[in-house]
């Protein structure tokens, strides 16, 4: 079920404009000319993201998800859950970074700042053009953490519930 808007999306244009509004005011994140995209959880944007950064991998060679520990073990399950083709959880990312440059493999990265469990401000490990990132900044607001500068990245994704201390919220 969704609702429909004059624009002919399914998502508020009011929702959309105050959500860039807030990422403005705090500091925590660059939304002009962005993209936003609404879920029922991170568990749901987090496979769709991983979903649709694999869909160039064969099924001969597919996508390998990294992430660096220390890390919460939800993007393992998560990923092993899904059982794509198109893509593999492979661990951690620090032995790849090594092996990164001479293989043709395509590579997603999970970037979690704050980190979980240990609070540190994290960067991606991995670079090149077959590398993509997904960066879980559901804890990069000024509550939790000090805010260096707004986080600027091709894929980032925030939880309404992470900022309001309110689990399983819905629009509606």
């Amino acid at each position: 079920m969704r609702y429909n808007y004059s624009d002919g999306s399914s998502i508020s244009p009011l929702l959309v404009k105050n959500i860039r509004k807030l990422h403005e005011i705090v500091g925590n994140a660059i939304t002009n000319e962005r993209y936003i995209v609404f879920g029922s959880g991170s568990t749901q944007l987090i496979n769709a993201a991983v979903y649709a950064l694999s869909h160039k991998s064969s099924l001969l060679d597919p996508a390998k998800v990294l992430n660096t520990s220390p890390y919460c073990p939800l993007f393992r399950k998560q990923t092993e859950f899904f059982n794509s083709r198109y893509y593999t959880y492979e661990g951690d990312t620090r032995p790849w970074k090594k092996k990164l440059h001479n293989m043709t493999s395509r590579f997603i990265e999970f970037v979690v700042s704050p980190n979980n469990p240990d609070g540190l401000l994290t960067k991606a490990v991995l670079k090149g053009p077959n590398v993509k990132t997904i960066h879980d900044l559901v804890y990069y607001w000024p509550h939790f953490t000090p805010i260096p500068s707004p986080a600027d990245e091709d894929l980032m994704i925030f939880s309404n519930s992470k900022l309001t201390g309110h689990g399983s919220n819905r629009f509606g």
